[in-house]
């Protein structure tokens, strides 16, 4: 089931698992994730404008605030913003995301994503049929004709260095191989996950970045593994840490490698 009815608020409150929920437990347990609590900052808002900007321009879904978020000024235009479904940004974080949308999209994957053959924001909902839970993702943008997921990620670091340590640090193989699964299972034959990242500062540089195969199945595997064990917990009622009833810890190899100090009787 493919949803263009939906905000992104509405998305999250659904009870389908995400590739939010198996990056959780694969990174902590289904104990972590059972209890997790999202909270949003500045640097998350940041991320949504920029996302809002570059593939849904015409909701106007972006505020520029006041310089600050002190006082009534911020206070009052909070309020206006959440009645009418608007992200209040002060104008220094409006005016940077407004220069990375900008910056994506005037290259040729930002222009991509912008144009009339994408599937931009849409919830994607389905059943896996091995696992027996729903799942869910929501691509940035899915370019039919391509068959391309696109993912924009906004970052320090969108060099291929940089970028390539983020994916082990934030489990966006597993991210890439979830998208893909539900994407197949949809019926839509996605072909490529395709990560365009920018920078948060100046000259917000763009790096546009792909998976491996190799890693990518390595992804789906992890992937699996934890919804497996969801679905372990969902039906017993038991959320663990699969910790160790004690867990000894060994002497580390570079101390059993240091050489012992000589006793000074001088």
């Amino acid at each position: 089931m493919i949803r263009a009815d939906l905000s992104n608020e509405q998305y999250h409150a659904h009870h389908a698992i995400s590739s939010s929920d198996v990056k959780a437990v694969h990174s902590t347990s289904v104990l972590h994730w059972k209890h997790k609590v999202y909270k949003s900052s500045s640097a998350f808002d940041l991320g949504t404008a920029v996302h809002a900007l570059v593939l849904e321009p015409e909701a106007d879904l972006i505020v520029r605030g006041p310089a600050d978020r002190r006082g009534n000024k911020w206070t009052e235009a909070l309020a206006k913003a959440d009645l009418t479904g608007q992200l209040l940004l002060t104008e220094g974080d409006y005016d940077k995301s407004r220069m990375m949308a900008d910056a994506l999209l005037a290259h040729p994957a930002g222009q991509r994503m912008a144009g009339p053959e994408t599937l931009n924001e849409r919830s994607i909902f389905v059943t896996d049929p091995d696992v027996g839970i729903e799942i869910k993702c929501r691509p940035d943008s899915l370019d039919v004709g391509s068959g391309v997921i696109y993912d924009i990620k906004t970052c320090a670091d969108a060099s291929p260095d940089g970028f390539a340590r983020a994916v082990q640090t934030y489990g966006y193989a597993i991210q890439a191989a979830f998208y893909l699964h539900v994407c197949k299972m949809e019926g839509l034959r996605p072909k490529r996950f395709v990560f365009a990242c920018v920078e948060k500062e100046a000259p917000y540089a763009v790096g546009i970045h792909t998976l491996t195969q190799e890693y990518l199945d390595w992804g789906h595997s992890q992937m699996m593994l934890a919804l497996d064990q969801i679905k372990r917990a969902n039906d017993t009622g038991t959320f663990a840490t699969g910790w160790p009833t004690l867990n000894v810890i060994d002497l580390p190899r570079w101390l059993q490698d240091a050489p012992a100090e000589e006793a000074d009787f001088n």
